[in-house]
């Protein structure tokens, strides 16, 4: 495997400040920030990372364990989702509303936290009102996703009396968002309106286009990481840097990987081992799924188990089913499972792309974020559909059966995306922090930025890194 070097002339060791706010919605915001911070405090300068999230401090103990500082803080409206795969539409507007009505007294807070922290640089994964409160504190922030939740509460709209309102309520979302300065773009991102509104790429929402099929390794870049120019100003009041432009990385894969190996993790389980070597493993990713009164005897394939992720004790599970304790790391488990069976959220389509594990996905249309996951496991990954009336009914076998047969990883090296995204970013991160603290004494041109950002895709173009 060729290791990719980042390694820049004059490189500043300069300890930073790094506030990373993290949105509460689902877990993949927290896994993937998660590794992004833990490559952040593995740099040499021994920055300082706050991570900021109305999610429970459970989710941040990976990286509180080696130096991360957890703060509980009101920072983000999130989404309802009743299920795991359904979207409460009408709530999940109102709360958006409540948000927008106290956003004044949350942004002033959030400004004079930044200043008494001392804080160098504001990175959103991916709650809006962070963004403006760096330009109230006069520090840079910087996009790190494959999604904002503009679109998120755009794609929710049906044609009728409320959708009049949510366009009101979005476009106070975009203006935070112009705030931040860089976008550091994810694989498997959909349109992201503050800094890229270019169709057919990225369709605009409710999706009324297809993505381009054109060969490309991810968001239709053939070499990553690739830097390119937002097409939508910023709306800071006053920018005092020359030809400021605000700049989009797209950036290899971000994912945790396995620690621990397969025979450990299902002996771990209680799964006696003269069960996993005779029987493939399906794992469950959906969590708290109530499995029902059903016969569920006829749910899996024949020689088949499954460990699900995330139910209550209270939940008598069926015969062949084991239960991943609530603090399980769940890319050991996807390492150890022959397929896995979940939504299309970013952290379970890249840590099955990473180990290269088959995935069956249940849709849930109301949340867009799924069109671009979808299309980059068509592209990275190997991905089957699995109705929800087959899946709630328990007619899961057959579709078990098609993704076991295929290979969980992309075939064609020209399309292969490199699997390293969180160092890049991290270092991409203490860079942009860096320079602009350069420009701001400066008042040079935000050119050295993109200067470096071609830098780093230059020296990445030759390499092709694999998770195995």
């Amino acid at each position: 495997m060729v290791q990719l070097t980042l390694e820049i002339a004059g490189e500043n060791n300069k300890s930073l400040v790094f506030c990373y706010y993290v949105s509460g919605h689902g877990w993949g915001h927290a896994t993937r920030a998660n590794q992004i911070i833990s490559d952040i405090l593995k740099l040499p300068a021994n920055h300082t990372v706050y991570v900021i999230s109305n999610a429970s401090e459970f989710i941040f103990r990976g990286v509180t364990a080696v130096g991360a500082i957890y703060r509980q803080a009101d920072i983000d409206a999130g989404v309802v989702q009743p299920l795991a795969y359904t979207v409460d539409r009408s709530q999940t507007i109102a709360n958006l509303k409540h948000f927008i009505e106290r956003r004044p007294k949350i942004l002033a807070a959030e400004i004079d936290w930044l200043k008494q922290v001392k804080a160098d640089c504001v990175v959103c994964d991916a709650p809006f009102l962070p963004c403006a409160a760096a330009t109230g504190a006069r520090i840079p922030s910087a996009i790190a996703s494959n999604f904002t939740f503009d679109e998120v509460y755009t794609g929710l709209c049906e044609g009728d009396e409320i959708d009049d309102e949510i366009y009101d309520l979005v476009e106070k979302v975009v203006a935070d968002y112009r705030n931040a300065d860089l976008l550091v773009r994810l694989p498997g991102a959909i349109r992201i309106p503050s800094f890229n509104d270019t169709e057919p790429l990225v369709p605009a929402t409710p999706i009324t286009g297809t993505f381009s099929e054109y060969k490309s390794v991810v968001n239709g870049m053939i070499n990553i990481p690739s830097v390119s120019i937002s097409n939508v100003p910023s709306s800071k009041p006053t920018v005092n840097l020359p030809s400021y432009e605000r700049t989009i990385v797209d950036v290899p894969l971000v994912f945790r990987k396995y620690h621990n190996d397969r025979e450990t993790v299902l002996s771990d389980l209680n799964i006696p081992k003269h069960i996993y070597e005779t029987h493939k493993v399906l794992l469950l990713s959906f969590g708290g799924q109530n499995l029902g009164e059903g016969d569920w005897s006829k749910t899996l394939p024949d020689k088949w188990i499954c460990i699900v992720c995330g139910t209550p004790a209270s939940v008598n599970l069926p015969p062949g089913f084991y239960r991943a304790p609530r603090d399980a790391y769940v890319p050991d488990l996807t390492n150890a499972a022959d397929v896995v069976l979940g939504k299309l959220g970013y952290g379970t389509c890249s840590e099955c792309i990473g180990h290269r594990t088959p995935f069956v996905y249940v849709s849930r249309p109301q949340f867009v974020e799924e069109c671009g996951l979808l299309k980059l496991m068509k592209d990275q990954g190997s991905v089957v559909e699995l109705s929800r009336q087959d899946f709630e009914a328990g007619i899961w076998a057959e579709t078990i059966e098609e993704a076991s047969k295929l290979s969980g990883h992309c075939s064609d090296p020209s399309r292969s995306v490199t699997y390293n995204g969180g160092i890049v970013v991290a270092k991409l991160l203490e860079k942009f922090a860096h320079n602009w603290e350069i420009l701001a004494q400066s008042r040079n041109s935000i050119s050295e930025v993109n200067d470096t950002l071609q830098q780093i895709q230059q020296s990445s173009a030759s390499n092709n890194i694999r998770a195995q």
